[in-house]
């Protein structure tokens, strides 16, 4: 990760500012659960919260797919960033100087760190545009003609671009950006009967698309006058994927987190006009149909999501496309249409932020929506016509990982058609086949135990140890060796290197130390999550002590009989002789008795 960039003391001085319960709240809804919080994971689709986050630790961990760490480690699985760039953001927010980490990590996340301050520069410079007196005359004319206030310029930073082939490529020259970024930033495009290239923005109102990090990623730009396309978007960039990308969502978190509610536009014009009426949970897709990364970005913050679809065939295939993606999230989705003509920006500004309130709540689920654009629209009035034309919406249904979940929405269909549930399941036998279908992968609980499987004493060992029950003399007793589960070995090694002058582990640095560790790092944090009783803890200890200590010596035992058959076998008499008198020396040990010559104990 580059962590030997920066010095320990700098990167302990960070985390010591950091609280990770407010970084992971900013991305993640959380609940309080006993003395941990809890939320939807972030890394994978549930629908029970199984992240939990431990506020005394300073730790993660989910219970579902086993992700786990520190703040450090969240933030880098959460942004993509490395840890220098993770470390060096958070310094920034609190006023700690992290040096220049040295040498990027290689080409592409070099090109990227070049590409934010292009994108800013050409921000700052569409920015200067859309002031100046006569160039932004026509998209500031335009801007007050869709009700947008200055205010709100500010806030979205908008922009224009002039109606100029290489406005913006000779802007950024002059201040010494390389041609071959201003092309990677998508801000140009190559000519294609002459060399060179020209401005791919021009003639247009320009919305700087942030990511989470407050990175300007890319741009949107809407035409001024005739033209097409209406609307243009920045090309996927080392920077910038469109179908992983919500406009606004870095305005919008704060409310969303606090509202566990986002409201999902398809317009740039359509999220800025909400936001001005105050609505600032929405965020709106960048000319792409939702998709599945667009879910794991929205379940990190809300519960609820409120999707803005025409009614026509398109909207009806648009809810269908977004049922078959939510029907495992966990999130409770409804569906707003508007009156005929309308669309977000017109109707809040003509309504009000209160009457598209009162749509909201009167909104039907995107199952209810689907179901009644489904059958509104069947040709045939009959039973059979009616229910082949949900198909869609059944074979959706029938990737329901919930079985109560699914029955009940089986049971919302068959209302709907004025049939029998068991009509529909005998239509579709795998509705009654999916409920022994494999639950989802990655449940860290299940695969914990089967690591564990005979093995208890290591997971207690590791659980007391991680809890602060082991004193200095029974952490001298560990040996690495002696554990069967690699990641208990690699956990005791790294406890056996954070050692205080009294003998101790110092919990929090080990948890620091391991927290992206392949091996141990997950196993770690769950451990440390978990809450075991046992009724007398010295005890127990010294009960899993003997227990690995004649574990370990059986295993030794064993491991010498192998090689003394393979001596004997092999008329190796030295090496024979040699293993026969460490045998008999085990032998005596374990009987109790002092060793009392040599007996071969291979049998022919």
């Amino acid at each position: 990760m580059g962590r030997g960039l920066i010095s320990e003391d700098v990167i302990n001085q960070v985390r010591d500012r950091v609280d990770i319960v407010e970084v992971v709240g900013h991305h993640v809804s959380l609940a309080r659960a006993g003395q941990n919080l809890k939320g939807l994971c972030p890394f994978h689709q549930e629908k029970s919260p199984s992240f939990t986050v431990s506020p005394s630790r300073q730790i993660f961990h989910c219970f579902g797919c086993g992700a786990g760490g520190n703040v450090f480690t969240f933030l880098m699985r959460i942004t993509g960033a490395n840890f220098p760039e993770t470390v060096r953001e958070l310094g920034q927010k609190f006023g700690i100087d992290v040096p220049d980490s040295g040498p990027s990590s290689g080409p592409h996340t070099a090109q990227a760190s070049r590409l934010e301050p292009l994108n800013r520069a050409a921000m700052a410079w569409f920015q200067q545009s859309l002031r100046d007196g006569a160039t932004g005359a026509t998209a500031r004319d335009y801007l007050a003609s869709r009700g947008i206030r200055p205010e709100t310029i500010e806030r979205f930073e908008i922009g224009c671009a002039p109606a100029e082939w290489e406005g913006l490529i000779k802007a950024l020259s002059k201040q010494a950006f390389a041609q071959s970024d201003v092309a990677a930033a998508g801000l140009t495009v190559a000519r294609e009967h002459a060399s060179g290239a020209y401005d791919r923005f021009r003639a247009r109102v320009m919305f700087p698309i942030t990511d989470l990090r407050k990175r300007v990623v890319g741009f949107g730009g809407r035409i001024l006058g005739e033209g097409t396309p209406k609307y243009l978007n920045s090309p996927d960039t080392p920077l910038f994927k469109k179908g992983q990308t919500l406009y606004a969502l870095d305005l919008a978190r704060e409310a969303v987190v606090q509202l566990k509610t986002v409201i999902v536009v398809e317009g740039y014009f359509d999220a800025v006009a909400l936001h001005q009426a105050g609505l600032t949970h929405t965020v709106a897709t960048l000319g792409t149909a939702l998709t599945a990364e667009h879910i794991q970005v929205l379940r990190r913050f809300a519960s609820k999501v409120v999707l803005l679809f025409d009614p026509d065939q398109a909207g009806v295939r648009a809810a269908l496309r977004g049922l078959d993606l939510f029907v495992n999230s966990g999130l409770g989705v409804k569906v707003v249409t508007l009156p005929a003509g309308e669309d977000p920006d017109t109707y809040v500004r003509k309504e009000g932020p209160e009457a598209f309130v009162r749509l909201e709540e009167r909104a039907p689920s995107l199952l209810d929506f689907a179901l009644e654009h489904s059958v509104s629209t069947a040709e045939s009035s009959t039973i059979e016509g009616r229910i082949r034309s949900v198909d869609d919406v059944l074979r959706i249904l029938q990737k329901s990982e919930h079985p109560i979940e699914r029955e009940e929405r089986m049971r919302v269909v068959a209302e709907r058609l004025g049939v029998s549930q068991q009509r529909l399941i005998e239509r579709y036998p795998a509705l009654v086949q999916s409920e022994g279908r494999r639950p989802a992968t990655g449940q860290s609980t299940g695969s914990t135990q089967a690591i564990f499987k005979g093995v208890s004493e290591e997971r207690d060992l590791m659980y007391l140890l991680l809890h602060g029950h082991l004193t200095p003399a029974d952490i001298q007793r560990l040996r690495p060796e002696a554990f069967s589960v690699p990641a208990c070995r690699s956990l005791i090694e790294a406890a056996l290197s954070h050692l205080d002058r009294d003998g101790r582990v110092g919990l929090r640095v080990l948890l620091d130390a391991v927290a992206d560790h392949p091996d141990c790092g997950s196993l770690a944090t769950e451990l440390s999550m978990r809450e075991d009783h046992f009724d007398d803890v010295r005890a127990h200890i010294a009960g899993c002590l003997e227990t690995l200590d004649r574990k370990r010596a059986e295993a030794v035992f064993r491991d010498l009989i192998t090689q003394l058959k393979a001596a004997e076998r092999e008329g190796r008499a030295e090496d024979a002789q040699r293993l026969n008198a460490h045998v008999n020396e085990l032998r005596m040990q374990k009987a109790g008795r002092p060793s009392t010559g040599m007996l071969s104990v291979v049998k022919e």
